[in-house]
């Protein structure tokens, strides 16, 4: 569970790639051409801005990627690199993973780095690294098939830094020599690597970062000895893989993280020198961010235990003196985020917090000064998108106007106001700015409207269309637009008279006097909205498809649920399993009051902490849901990981009856529902072992139930012939008990 996306298959469902043509059906769905049109992925500006690139998905094969380019000039694709190309073997157990922490479930070339002068790309491929120079040629810089990942270019382009196995390597661009910057990982040790905790819940995909001026790099050490072993279970269809993982279980040791700055001249003259950045003597704590200043210090945030203060500090290698800045508090918990910057014009930082109840941006001197707030006000940052330091603008995403959308701003670096809008239709905004923040890469959708993409000035002025991507003629999403019927939007008072936002589907010939099935879809977890006027891809799809066959789909943002402030969030604090059951149920009873659901057929679908909310839903509602399905589902939250669990529970020993409370495993007698429960069988982040528990629990409780599994599987379930399972098992369910 990520600190932005927590537990979330949600998203993951999201960025599925789909399509279908003449019938509305889960096969036509999982299994057809690419049904977000032509809109390109991973959009990335060269460091100079002067390129545009992006993945994009086989027009035979959504599920491979080739690498691409825009002309800015014209608008125009061009193909840079076909994945056909190049060759791709098994990739190693920990890329695997590490793929998994980042939700990549594409093939081909799924990752790619700029190099900083904006003429080279390098991206990993079949266990080596290869360098695209533009002009067409294509180099392959290591040969040894050992897995290289995490691959950087230096800030001046001298080098080339990657992890393989567990140390951390540089390449000299010029002369092609390799210097080993670590030899010590091996067994719970591992250098440059950003750990499980780090990976799964942090956002922190790394564990080492360059110094500006190319003279240090800094990087972690991750000593995995202390963390709990866990056996865990790969089954494939033929075998079983037993894996000895060190799986940090909530109350249980972490791994200890240390911090390195190692010099670049010591490392090619073959002895390394290393200083050890001090992180203070208690080493339970989590570190949660590092970057270098463009004046040479080391800034690194330090995270305690219980998640409720925040320190940030600098490190000066030259005199190997540190200096706290400050540091935020909150009795509840701090949610990690990577909305800061350091500037490079005045030495300041902009910083985010959310101190006020919602998160906002904040300039600070150099030295820790709080300066003054950016933004302010009953509304929040999503995510700093740029600063224009020459012209003094800094730019964000917000929910400023309503919390079902999402908008570009720009406030001013330097003087007091309020936010300007850069974007005004109803619907989603999300933007990427280039280096200089004088132009972004603008994609817009909406329900019904796969993403349309577009280069803008930073003024907002439209430069060139990208992506038209209009649903019309040849467009896969064309042919079903008789058949579609699009979300309707509502809220209503909740239980604790908070404002609860909602989403339903309704059947193309709806009648108000009839009684319809309803099918809630939902997540109910903290840091996850599943209410918004987004695309929502294939799990849109599936509310349509489900909408053919008679039933009304519904979705509810329960109190805990993003975007709606700390306060709105803070509701989940050792209570897990109970406010969302109330809202949940709230919902479904308020959709009743307006005279069209039967109450005797009410289901719910979730995934993941959607699945647990599914269980705990026909549990503890016993009366209100008569057939429930959770995929991946935690059944009790002490065999989840320390950072996600113990945010928002603390430790098992600590909070025994918040545990209580919201543990599955022990309420199972209380089942009436038919109920459905589903799994990969390598799942590495919510372990199989949940739900073997609860088939267990449920066989001595003498409760019927239908199970699917999938071998090989992990947490998302990915691939189209596994999704297209799921869901049309899923579908087939409700047809039949509801």
């Amino acid at each position: 569970m990520k600190t932005i996306t927590t537990l979330s298959l949600w998203f993951i469902l999201l960025s599925y790639q789909s399509g279908f043509s003449n019938t509305l059906s889960i096969e036509r769905v999982f299994s057809s051409p690419d049904l977000n049109g032509s809109a390109p992925t991973g959009l990335r500006f060269s460091p100079s801005g002067d390129r545009l690139s992006f993945l994009r998905p086989k027009t035979d094969n959504y599920e491979v990627l080739d690498l691409w380019e825009f002309d800015l000039k014209t608008g125009e694709p061009r193909l840079l690199v076909d994945s056909n190309s190049l060759k791709f073997g098994e990739l190693s157990e920990a890329e695997k993973a590490r793929r998994e922490r980042m939700r990549i479930s594409s093939k081909g070339i799924v990752e790619y780095f700029w190099s900083n002068k904006g003429d080279q790309i390098v991206f990993p491929a079949g266990g080596d690294l290869f360098l695209y120079k533009f002009g067409g040629k294509l180099l392959p810089l290591t040969q040894k098939h050992a897995s290289e990942t995490d691959v950087k270019f230096s800030p001046e382009d001298h080098y080339i830094s990657f992890v393989r196995g567990q140390d951390l390597f540089l390449l000299e661009e010029a002369s092609k020599k390799e210097f080993r910057i670590t030899s010590d990982g091996k067994k719970s040790i591992s250098n440059g690597v950003a750990e499980f905790i780090a990976q799964e819940e942090m956002d922190r995909f790394t564990g080492y970062w360059w110094s500006q001026d190319e003279k240090y790099i800094a990087y972690t050490r991750v000593d995995e000895s202390p963390v709990k072993i866990v056996d865990r279970y790969d089954i494939q269809a033929d075998s079983v893989v037993v894996r000895k993982q060190r799986y940090p279980e909530a109350g249980s040791a972490n791994a200890i993280v240390q911090l390195a700055v190692v010099k670049v001249e010591s490392v090619k003259k073959g002895a390394p020198t290393i200083q050890w950045v001090p992180l203070g003597k208690n080493t339970d704590i989590y570190l949660a961010d590092v970057a270098w200043t463009h004046t040479g210090e080391l800034f690194y945030q330090i995270e305690s235990r219980d998640q409720k203060t925040l320190e940030c500090f600098l490190y000066n290698p030259l005199n190997k003196t540190t200096v706290k800045l400050f540091s935020e508090k909150d009795p509840h918990w701090i949610n990690l985020s990577a909305n800061w910057r350091w500037l490079k014009k005045t030495p300041r930082l902009i910083w985010s917090s959310e101190r006020s109840g919602f998160r906002h941006l904040y300039l600070y001197k150099k030295t820790g000064e709080l300066i003054r707030p950016l933004t302010q006000g009953e509304y929040l940052v999503d995510s700093l998108v740029g600063v224009d330091e020459d012209q003094g603008w800094v730019y964000f995403t917000s929910n400023k106007k309503n919390n079902l959308e999402k908008h570009l701003y720009r406030v001013s670096l330097e003087s007091p106001g309020e936010p300007e809008s850069l974007t005004h239709e109803a619907g989603f905004h999300e933007a990427a700015m280039n280096k200089s923040a004088s132009f972004f890469v603008h994609t817009y959708s909406a329900p019904l409207i796969p993403p349309q993409v577009s280069l803008n000035k930073a003024s907002g002025e439209l430069v060139a269309v990208l992506s038209k991507n209009e649903v019309k003629q040849g467009h896969p999403l064309f042919e079903f637009n008789d058949s579609l019927v699009g979300p309707e939007y509502g809220n209503f008072k909740g239980p604790s008279g908070d404002d609860i936002y909602f989403r339903i589907y309704k059947p193309k010939n709806f009648d108000a006097k009839k009684k319809y099935p309803l099918v809630v879809i939902g997540y109910g977890g903290p840091h996850v909205q599943v209410v918004g006027k987004f695309w929502g891809g294939k799990m849109e799809m599936v509310s349509e498809v489900l909408t053919t066959k008679g039933f009304i789909v519904a979705s509810f943002d329960n109190r805990g649920s993003a975007r709606r402030g700390k306060k709105f969030e803070n509701y989940l604090d050792r209570a897990f399993g109970s406010v969302e059951v109330e809202d949940q149920a709230a919902g479904v009873e308020h959709l009743a009051s307006l005279g069209f659901i039967d109450l005797k057929r009410v289901g719910f679908f979730g995934w993941s902490y959607g699945g647990y909310l599914s269980v705990s839903l026909a549990l503890k509602k016993p009366d209100l849901y008569k057939a429930n399905v959770a995929v991946a589902p935690v059944l009790d939250f002490a065999l989840y990981d320390t950072h996600y669990t113990e945010r928002y529970m603390g430790k098992p020993k600590e909070e025994v009856e918040a545990y209580k409370r919201a543990n599955n495993l022990e309420k199972v007698s209380a089942l009436k529902a038919k109920l459905l429960v589903m799994h990969g069988m390598a799942d590495d982040n919510v372990l199989f072992t949940n739900t073997t528990l609860l088939f267990k629990q449920l066989q001595m409780a003498g409760k019927l139930y239908e199970s699917v599994t999938y071998p090989g599987a992990k947490h998302g379930i990915s691939g189209k012939e596994n999704q297209t399972h799921v869901f049309k098992t899923v579908v087939d369910f409700f047809e039949r008990n509801l």
